[in-house]
C-alpha cells in the first residue's frame, strides 16, 4: 500500500513566524504560493470567515489559509495533487 504525501494537522510543534497583531502564526506555504497559518490566533480563536478552502483575506496578509482542526484528516481544503497518466 502506498499512502503518498499527506499531512494531518498542525499540532503546535511546527516552526512558526509570529504575527505582531495577534493573528495566528505562519507555518508555511501551500503549493499554490499562499501562506498557511495556524488554526487559532493568540487568543485561541479560530477565524469565522473562512471559505471552502479554509482561506480568507485580510489587509495585512492578503489571501491565506488556516490549518484545519486536528483529526479532520486534511490540512487545508482545495489542495489537489497532480494526476499522472
Amino acid at each position: 500500500m502506498a499512502a503518498g504525501y499527506h499531512y494531518h494537522a498542525a499540532n503546535g510543534v511546527s516552526q512558526t513566524i509570529t504575527q505582531t497583531d495577534g493573528h495566528a502564526a505562519m507555518i508555511g506555504y501551500a503549493m499554490d504560493g499562499y501562506a498557511i497559518f495556524e488554526r487559532l490566533d493568540e487568543q485561541g480563536n479560530a477565524p469565522s470567515d473562512l471559505d471552502e478552502c479554509l482561506g480568507h483575506y485580510d489587509e495585512t496578509r492578503g489571501y491565506h489559509y488556516h490549518a484545519d482542526a486536528a483529526g479532520n484528516n486534511n490540512f487545508i481544503n482545495c489542495l489537489n495533487g497532480a494526476y499522472v497518466e
